[in-house]
């Protein structure tokens, strides 16, 4: 029970971190905000752009080694059980991407 409840938080906290990266954190819209609230010009957006791209990079490979550790050490089953669970945390998480861009394109908020 305990080692489920790891593997829950563990996904959770790497869900999370997957949702931002892939907004790109500060990408979009979002970059826009920063850009106009910060002042940013041209040559910062292109670094923090890069920056949040190479974030996003490490923390897709630490979401994958993470994924290939967890699944050595679960049994046929679990690993089936788990590939579920991610497969519907990712439908979870595109379903909530679609909302958040159909608030956005009628005019909602930006992040």
């Amino acid at each position: 029970m305990k080692k489920v409840l790891i593997i829950t938080s563990l996904i959770a906290v790497l869900g999370a971190s997957a949702a931002i990266a892939d907004h790109g954190g500060f990408g979009g819209r979002g970059m826009d905000r920063m850009k106009t609230m910060l002042g940013l010009n041209e040559t910062q957006v292109t670094q923090v752009d890069a920056i949040m791209q190479e974030q996003k990079a490490k923390m897709d490979a630490i979401r994958d080694e993470t994924h290939q550790r967890i699944q050595a050490i679960l049994t046929p089953e679990q690993a089936t059980k788990f590939q579920t669970m991610q497969q519907q945390r990712q439908e979870r998480m595109e379903d909530r991407r679609q909302k958040m861009q159909e608030k956005q394109d009628k005019g909602g908020w930006a992040f």
